[in-house]
């Protein structure tokens, strides 16, 4: 495995930034076995679906968890009707590996917390806005960023201030 290659640079400096310590590339080699090569295949006690190909990424979650691991699943399956799991890898259903999906939630409370947590300094969320734009007439620019998604784009921000 080339694990100096990184398709994304910049979340990788970002992600280095919050505190990160090891990179995984999934051009470089299937996800779960650099994981467990990182860990000398004792696994991981958690693992976020946050993308990728549903039809192999449950799959890796799963063999990538140790016995007692939670999976957390934030990806939308659009199109997908299974996922697959390998048995053997969850333990024929035995390894206590917890599996929970679902968008973050909302509501005032959620979002106070946020909030609290931004304005305390416990949370920096600056450091993923990595493109800016200003006016309601920039929005179809910030959503074509978005649906095209370059090497560079963590998260764009669309400032509408132009509201005077």
């Amino acid at each position: 495995m080339d694990r100096n290659h990184v398709s994304r640079p910049k979340i990788v400096e970002v992600a280095k930034q919050y505190g990160a310590t090891d990179i995984i590339d999934y051009h470089n080699g299937d996800i779960a076995d650099q994981i467990l090569e990182l860990t000398n295949h004792v696994g991981v006690d958690k693992v976020l679906i946050a993308g990728g190909d549903a039809e192999h990424t449950f799959e890796q979650a799963v063999r990538m968890s140790k016995p007692g691991a939670s999976i957390g699943n934030v990806a939308y399956l659009n199109g997908h009707d299974t996922v697959k799991i390998n048995a053997d890898d969850w333990g024929v259903g035995m390894s206590n590996i917890k599996i929970d999906g679902g968008v973050m939630q909302s509501g005032r409370l959620r979002m106070e917390k946020l909030a609290s947590l931004i304005t305390n300094g416990r949370l920096d969320p600056s450091l993923m806005i990595t493109h800016t734009f200003h006016g309601f007439d920039q929005i179809p620019a910030a959503l074509e960023r978005m649906h095209n998604k370059p090497a560079d784009l963590i998260k764009p921000v669309n400032y509408c201030d132009d509201l005077d």
